[in-house]
């Protein structure tokens, strides 16, 4: 994969892109937050994560024609929109390698070992009280 390829990725900080895995994004309050996990080395109980936050960009939209003419709204900045943009290309290109079916069911087996950790968690908190 050549590397000026995935400028921004690189501008945050990632040197390797192909050792990540998956990534999240979501809306918290005015900021944009893109998680990415890195593949787990043998040997390792958590993966590997890192988190970014884009402060999201305000602006005012015309509406209406009438009453009210303007509207504040917000939009992602550019530079999360960059990174998003060449994950999303990483994402393509890896699942052309492998089927959807078996990322699907590696999320899945993830997301129950991460649910059965928290249950035992809460259980032992639980217990200490």
């Amino acid at each position: 994969m050549a590397k000026e390829q995935y400028e921004t990725l690189k501008e945050m900080g990632i040197e390797d892109v192909s050792e990540i895995e998956k990534f999240s994004s979501r809306i918290e309050g005015d900021m944009d937050i893109l998680k990415i996990y890195f593949h787990r080395d043998p040997g390792d109980w958590f993966a590997k994560s890192k988190k970014f936050k884009f402060k999201r960009l305000y602006k005012k939209i015309r509406v209406n024609e009438g009453l009210v003419t303007y509207r504040e709204t917000t939009e992602s900045s550019p530079h999360f929109l960059r990174a998003m943009a060449e994950l999303e290309q990483l994402i393509v290109q890896e699942s052309t390698t492998r089927g959807r079916k078996e990322l699907l069911l590696e999320e899945i087996d993830h997301l129950e070992k991460v649910v059965q950790r928290k249950i035992t968690d809460l259980r032992r908190q639980i217990e200490e009280l």
